[in-house]
């Protein structure tokens, strides 16, 4: 016999799966300090040299430089899949982690496309990498985003015209269907937005926003049952979002409207 659940038993208290996608400059990287503030103990998968920013904080990283190169331990240089072991290890569970982030998936997915361009060299026909590619790409997001914690993706993000000529924003990926389908994979999807106000007389006012709906141009979604979100936030801290989807409360959204915005 088949045991019928209920919907109303699916908890909104699980680890949060959240893509963040902006351009350079949003802070996205900055993300980490706010998840080790509100989450606890975390650790980043880095693949850009773009730390600074969080050279105030105490947060376990660990580099990589490849998708599947030579490891040196003593040097710090890790290849993508010589971490994910670790990650996949009980060592990582025993160490208690309460999220992790991957910095960025651009750099990701660019490793990942150098390595099967070596290990495809001699064949001619590119169906069978850009295949490979597609594959091991999404099942990676896939092992990544079933972790049992809070997970984070950083990714820059690139304009495209669409047919009417509209800009559109996408996650900045090798592979144009890998880079639509990604979103698809995560509960949130948040793109950073940030503007400068200058009248010039004053210094320019710097703004940022998260936009978590498919508005002008951006691809974002939240899980957000009880439409707590509106489409677009000022905040530049998405855990400050996140902690509000899963409030027991409702909570009272902000009420700029996005022609004010963008």
């Amino acid at each position: 016999m088949f045991k019928v659940m209920s919907t109303k038993d699916v908890s909104t208290n699980e680890p949060s799966k959240t893509l963040l996608y902006a351009h350079h400059g949003f802070g996205k990287t900055y993300q980490c300090r706010n998840y080790e503030k509100r989450f606890g103990k975390g650790l980043i998968l880095s693949g850009e040299a773009g730390l600074k920013s969080l050279a105030d904080t105490e947060i376990d990283y660990l580099p990589f430089t490849s998708w599947d190169g030579t490891t040196d331990e003593e040097r710090g240089v890790y290849s993508f899949r010589k971490i994910w072991s670790y990650v996949s290890s009980p060592d990582f569970v025993k160490a208690g982690y309460k999220w992790i982030a991957i910095d960025s998936l651009t750099e990701m997915s660019e490793r990942l496309l150098e390595n099967l361009e070596k290990k495809h060299s001699n064949t001619a026909n590119g169906f069978v990498l850009w295949g490979d590619y597609s594959r091991i790409m999404t099942g990676a997001l896939k092992a990544i985003r079933d972790l049992p914690l809070h997970v984070l993706v950083t990714c820059l993000a690139k304009e495209e015209k669409d047919a009417n000529d509209n800009t559109q924003y996408w996650p900045l990926l090798k592979g144009n269907a890998v880079s639509k389908h990604t979103p698809a994979l995560f509960d949130n999807v948040f793109c950073g937005v940030r503007t400068t106000e200058n009248d010039g007389k004053n210094k320019p006012t710097v703004s940022r926003y998260i936009v978590t709906d498919e508005v002008s141009g951006w691809h974002g979604k939240a899980r957000d049952p009880l439409n707590r979100l509106s489409a677009y936030e000022k905040t530049d801290d998405i855990t400050e979002l996140l902690v509000r989807m899963s409030a027991s409360e409702d909570t009272k959204k902000l009420s700029k409207k996005s022609e004010d915005i963008i």
